[in-house]
């Protein structure tokens, strides 16, 4: 037997992120529990569904709020944060695996935990996809955030994001039909 995915989820181009719902955040482990150090401004990137709808991976590209200081000037101010081949945990919608980070010519890879949730729409029978990622990692490794590096502290990097259907072509603006004179 042939197995044919959901073309819901596998169709890339049947899919949107929504940054209108997505944020991330750094934040820092402190004594008194986490510390707020940088909300990231945007990101760029893809998420790699599984045919039943689980997130299977993700290549991201975060641009920084503030310029390492030891960047050189050919480096970018982008952290790269990706995760191929995650796997099913221990809970319903729950994925697992490693992650790899770098941060111009530095790198490092923690584990990585997500959640993604298919999120029913009142009344018109479309779902979309809730996504929370987190990753802890040893600061000093990237040498960034300077607070946390500084202090040999773990940093906490979480992206929230909603990965909504496209818009069919019929619920686009009509192009106005234009009539010979």
């Amino acid at each position: 037997m042939v197995f044919v995915p959901d073309a819901s989820h596998a169709d890339p181009s049947a899919w949107r992120i929504a940054m209108d719902a997505s944020e991330g955040t750094l934040s820092m482990t402190t004594s008194k529990g986490p510390r707020l150090l940088h909300e990231l401004p945007c990101f760029h990137g893809s998420f790699y569904l599984s045919p039943p709808g689980l997130l299977a991976g993700f290549t991201l590209q975060l641009p920084l709020p503030v310029y390492p200081s030891w960047l050189q000037e050919d480096e970018a101010p982008v952290l790269f944060w990706e995760s191929v081949d995650l796997e099913t945990g221990h809970a319903p919608n729950e994925v697992m695996g490693n992650a790899r980070l770098r941060l111009g010519r530095r790198e490092t890879s923690a584990t990585v935990s997500a959640l993604c949730t298919e999120v029913p729409v009142a009344g018109t029978g479309r779902s979309y996809l809730k996504i929370v990622l987190e990753t802890v990692f040893p600061s000093v490794s990237l040498r960034w955030p300077a607070e946390a590096w500084q202090r040999l502290r773990p940093v906490t990097l979480k992206l929230f994001t909603e990965i909504r259907p496209a818009d069919p072509p019929e619920s686009r603006w009509p192009v106005p039909e234009q009539r010979d004179r």
